[in-house]
């Protein structure tokens, strides 16, 4: 079978396209990306003159594009889709009811969703780890002291001058303002079920749309309040979350002293955002994913998840990678991960700040549960989520 690879905006091209090649199929890599996801006739027509060209048997993609998913259809060639992204606002698009298409998606709410709206060829499956590549990870001693840590976080901030809800807000009226401010609030203090769409009345809708407007696609399937929930409120709540919590570190972990009489090290952040509001926080810039990431949730003792408020369900890929890297993961409430792990024996999961600072304190204290646990999570990751089960998996969908 002869696969092309679409690759822009995707991760671990070199991860899938090595799996692929090891179950016996030939990858063709695809780096010309569209001027449009969902329409743009000139792309569709290339794409299609290409695996007409080449043989190709089927597509696959990192996340779901609506112009792939078409062209497939006009050539009756199965389409294979991943998705990693939440939210993910290109799954509702009507080309969802193609049936060329074998989607499958990380989070099981976005699954069932879209069921809900007669989608059949869409799955659940979360996603995977290169078991060899972590398996081989090695590190010169001095480099292992760059990254050694007590506790970890690698990620986003959202603190970005184009957040979409700061651009909004000066031209909010206090009423509005005050009233996403309290449904923010009052989510922040629930994971596990998402609620902040529904509480989008029409009027608030109306004062956001006059403040800045947003429209649904042509072809598309989504709501205004599913936009404004999940790329305003939940990247705003997102940012609170992070900033607050890592605040609350930098100020409470060096008053630790832990019980063989020294202190916590300061939080290691790895990010492309500056941080100088952040005190007691050590920002150790960007990492790459595929040769330092890994070599982070390794050595670091604690790892940190703090999930991106749009991902309802599904276990981020970022807890994947670090359990997989042999890392102990320390991540807030979803709902996914009671599907595959178990909280205490895989991983740890916490309620709030005062309960996460609580459980770092306890785990760098007990050393062998922590390890135990570290260890319980890689094998696990290690044997039941790889490439090649997955892509396995959804090669088996056609």
């Amino acid at each position: 079978m002869n696969i092309l690879f679409p690759t822009w905006k995707s991760f671990g091209v070199e991860d899938i396209k090595e799996t692929f090649e090891e179950l016996g199929y030939k990858v063709s890599l695809y780096e010309r990306e569209p001027k449009n996801y969902r329409i743009d006739p000139r792309y569709k027509s290339e794409i299609k003159k290409y695996i007409k060209e080449n043989d190709i048997d089927a597509v696959f993609t990192s996340n779901y594009y609506p112009v792939i998913s078409d062209g497939c259809n006009d050539l009756k060639i199965p389409y294979l889709s991943w998705c990693y992204d939440s939210p993910l606002i290109l799954t509702y698009s009507k080309s969802v009811f193609n049936e060329v298409n074998r989607i499958f998606i990380f989070d099981s709410l976005m699954v069932q969703e879209l069921r809900n709206l007669g989608v059949k060829n869409v799955w659940y499956m979360p996603m995977a780890v290169n078991e060899k590549r972590l398996a081989d990870l090695s590190i010169s001693p001095q480099d292992r002291k760059i990254v050694e840590s007590d506790v970890s976080f690698v990620g986003r901030l959202y603190t970005e001058e184009h957040n979409l809800y700061d651009r909004m807000e000066p031209k909010l009226d206090d009423y509005t303002k005050g009233y996403l401010e309290g449904i923010m609030e009052s989510q922040r203090m629930i994971y596990g079920y998402t609620f902040i769409e529904e509480l989008l009345t029409p009027d608030i809708v109306e004062k956001m749309m006059a403040a800045m407007p947003v429209k649904v696609q042509e072809n598309g399937m989504e709501s205004i309040e599913y936009i404004y929930a999940n790329y305003f409120l939940c990247r705003k709540m997102t940012q609170l979350d992070r900033t607050e919590i890592f605040s609350y570190l930098g100020e409470k972990l060096h008053e630790i002293k832990l019980e063989n009489g020294r202190n916590i090290a300061p939080m290691k952040l790895y990010t492309s955002e500056p941080t100088p509001q952040l005190k007691g926080i050590k920002n150790m810039g960007e990492v790459h994913y595929m040769y330092e990431m890994p070599l982070v949730f390794k050595y670091s003792k604690i790892n940190l998840n703090i999930t991106l408020r749009s991902i309802r369900n599904g276990i981020p890929l970022r807890a994947m990678d670090i359990m997989g890297a042999g890392g102990f993961l320390l991540t807030n409430y979803q709902n996914d991960f009671a599907m595959h792990f178990v909280d205490g024996e895989d991983y740890v999961s916490y309620s709030d700040r005062e309960d996460m600072l609580n459980k770092i304190k306890y785990y760098l204290e007990h050393e062998d549960e922590r390890k135990m646990i570290a260890e319980n999570g890689c094998r696990k990751v290690r044997e039941e989520h790889t490439y090649t089960q997955r892509l396995s998996e959804i090669i088996g969908s056609i």
